[in-house]
């Protein structure tokens, strides 16, 4: 592996065997590519988290800003996309780790001892009357801040059609960066629950995108992967990229990323 020191610190070149190297966000619509591109950035939006798994009293769904990544090799991608869109952007993992402090998703088994405990220690202190005393702030807010991490390995899920189906969340393979850092301070990360809802969601997005301390902004020579569903996609995507305002060598290179994500599926 390559070694290299990094402000200081001992960094390794890792290389990921049984999972990408590359963490891919993906969108249903051509315009949120061409808004990454044009932002050279990726802007967080709230979003509404269902938490009744927990089965705290009071506590069915959570609003937070985030975007996710997952990290799935393009070889078992095609249902992943086929949900959450077929276009998509690729970036370095390494990058993402070092640069953006992103996290994995942990799954967790609702019936395991460890949900147990969360779920016990939670309810100590959601809601709670009591006056907490030093150091239990620092321990609710890592309390919060593993709840924004964490998901069921599975849920019985209500489909667009009506039906109930199982759905396996840990099948994502989801990362998260989730804006903590510099956080505007006349805006709640979390929002109180008279706050979510879809235009309380959509309110706060749109204020959040106005900080720009909250964007995930990325070099170009760190996104491996422009990602479209065809060929018609890939030439309006190439038009975006001709009128960034960015040299001509940073265009080529651009443009050399683009895949058409059909062909994951013919060539694997």
């Amino acid at each position: 592996m390559e070694k290299e020191l990094i402000g200081g610190t001992t960094k390794f070149q890792l290389n990921w065997t049984n999972s990408s190297n590359v963490l891919c966000n993906y969108m249903k619509e051509q315009r949120f590519l061409n808004m990454i591109l044009q932002n050279q950035a990726i802007i967080p939006r709230y979003v509404i988290e269902p938490v009744d798994y927990l089965g705290i009293d009071g506590l069915s769904q959570i609003c937070f800003p985030m975007t996710c990544f997952c990290d799935i090799p393009f070889s078992k991608v095609s249902s992943h996309m086929s949900r959450y869109g077929e276009y998509g952007i690729g970036i370095d993992k390494d990058v993402m780790l070092r640069m953006h402090r992103i996290q994995p998703v942990h799954y967790i088994n609702s019936n395991s001892p460890l949900m147990d405990d969360f779920k016990e220690a939670f309810r100590m202190y959601y809601k709670s009357d009591k006056n907490l005393i030093e150091g239990e702030e620092k321990l609710l807010d890592y309390l919060f801040s593993t709840l924004l991490f964490m998901k069921p390995i599975w849920k019985q899920n209500i489909e667009k059609d009506g039906t109930v189906r199982p759905y396996i969340y840990q099948d994502e393979c989801e990362w998260r960066f989730i804006p903590s850092d510099n956080f505007p301070g006349n805006l709640h990360l979390v929002l109180l629950p008279h706050e979510t809802s879809e235009e309380g969601k959509n309110q706060y997005s749109k204020i959040l995108a106005n900080h720009k301390e909250c964007w995930l902004c990325f070099e170009w020579s760190e996104v491996r992967y422009i990602i479209v569903p065809d060929e018609s996609a890939a030439k309006r995507t190439i038009d975006t990229i001709l009128n960034l305002n960015i040299n001509e060598d940073e265009k080529y290179l651009l443009v050399s990323k683009i895949e058409v994500s059909k062909k994951f599926s013919e060539n694997m």
